[in-house]
């Protein structure tokens, strides 16, 4: 029988801030969903140099930490012995949609815009955010690299759902029981910056972001007992990565640092991956985690084809979570689709004296 995880979860997510945000092993893939700046950069499809317009819609569905749950045989001090297996694994869905937009007959100015959707289930908790994203793009005169800045304004829904943490003091004050949630502002912002080429590699990129700037407080009052507290944190990103063509093979390595003024109460992350993909089609490489230690190691799988990508991870556990934990899947999708935007042309019009 697995070792009841009543306590650490409690105080994991009633005390801890250590996962406000979601992971994704697809980092590379999925940046808007933390860098607003990113919404609209189309750099494996030519970026700005290519002419077409594109409508990307990328969705990632992350399960971490498989049967991670809560065994026990005995609740509260009542003597009556209650087999419970509650679903505690965190699981992320997300979804975004992007596009960018010419402005003005230079085609050296640009308008990316996006919408980031993503359910957060971590323990009992659960946050849905929905944030529009708009950011302002310059080519810059060298004619190889592109600047941009980008701001994420939207609405966070926080609380618990169906609360049951068990408790060895019946009717304990301080756990939670039941449903309840509280809707707030939210806020994102970041710079990004890519250059086609640079020396060897192609398709360079370098952000820095900001999540939760409002850092918004919840105080969730529950149907069942007692109210439910969580103070928010703005989360720094810090992202670099290029293509490292090879022939028949394009090596994409990228990291991207992550972290939380909070003290003690929470470590560095950074997240590093490399894959290759050969002959424009098929993806594969490895990454690592690591969180204070060594958290986990990646196997990335993938499938390119046009405007179509899909990926597959499966994340080994090597932290002390490897207990009671049977790794990580993530499933990434993503498809770019053409469009062109028609201007009506002028209609030449005579002037006064021209009658």
């Amino acid at each position: 029988m697995k070792k009841t995880l009543t306590t650490f979860l409690v105080l994991s997510t009633l005390f801890s801030f250590a996962q406000q945000e979601p992971y994704y092993t697809h980092f590379r893939f999925n940046q808007s969903s933390y860098n607003p700046a990113a919404a609209g950069n189309h750099l494996h499809l030519g970026g700005y140099k290519n002419q077409g317009q594109y409508l990307c819609i990328n969705g990632v569905t992350h399960y971490q930490w498989r049967q991670f749950d809560d065994v026990t045989v005995e609740r509260g001090t009542d003597g009556i012995p209650e087999t419970s297996v509650d679903n505690i694994a965190p699981e992320t869905h997300n979804i975004n949609l992007e596009t960018m937009f010419n402005l003005g007959k230079a085609g050296n100015q640009f308008l990316g815009a996006g919408l980031s959707i993503i359910d957060d289930n971590v323990g009992f908790t659960q946050r849905l955010s929905i944030l529009a994203d708009i950011n302002y793009k310059m080519a810059l005169p060298d004619g190889n690299s592109v600047v941009s800045g980008g701001i994420g304004i939207g609405f966070q829904q926080f609380g618990l759902k169906n609360a049951n943490y068990k408790y060895r003091d019946p009717n304990d004050p301080l756990i939670p029981q039941g449903t309840g949630n509280e809707g707030k502002l939210n806020l994102n912002a970041g710079l990004y910056y890519q250059m086609f080429r640079l020396g060897p590699f192609e398709d360079f990129f370098a952000g820095i972001s900001v999540t939760q700037l409002n850092g918004a407080n919840y105080m969730v009052t529950l149907d069942q007992t007692g109210t439910f507290n969580r103070k928010f944190v703005p989360h720094y990103y810090a992202l670099f990565g290029a293509d490292y063509p090879l022939g028949n093979i394009t090596l994409e390595p990228a990291i991207l640092f992550k972290y939380a003024f909070l003290g003690a109460q929470y470590t560095p992350q950074f997240d590093v991956t490399c894959t290759g993909l050969f002959a424009e089609t098929f993806r594969g490489g490895l990454g690592y985690r690591q969180w204070g230690n060594a958290d986990a190691l990646s196997l990335l799988l993938g499938y390119k084809k046009n405007f179509l990508e899909l990926g597959y991870s499966y994340d080994i556990t090597v932290s002390t979570v490897s207990t009671v934990s049977a790794g990580t899947h993530e499933i990434m999708v993503r498809y770019c689709l053409p469009f062109t935007v028609e201007y009506p042309p002028k209609i030449p019009r005579k002037g006064v004296r021209e009658m």
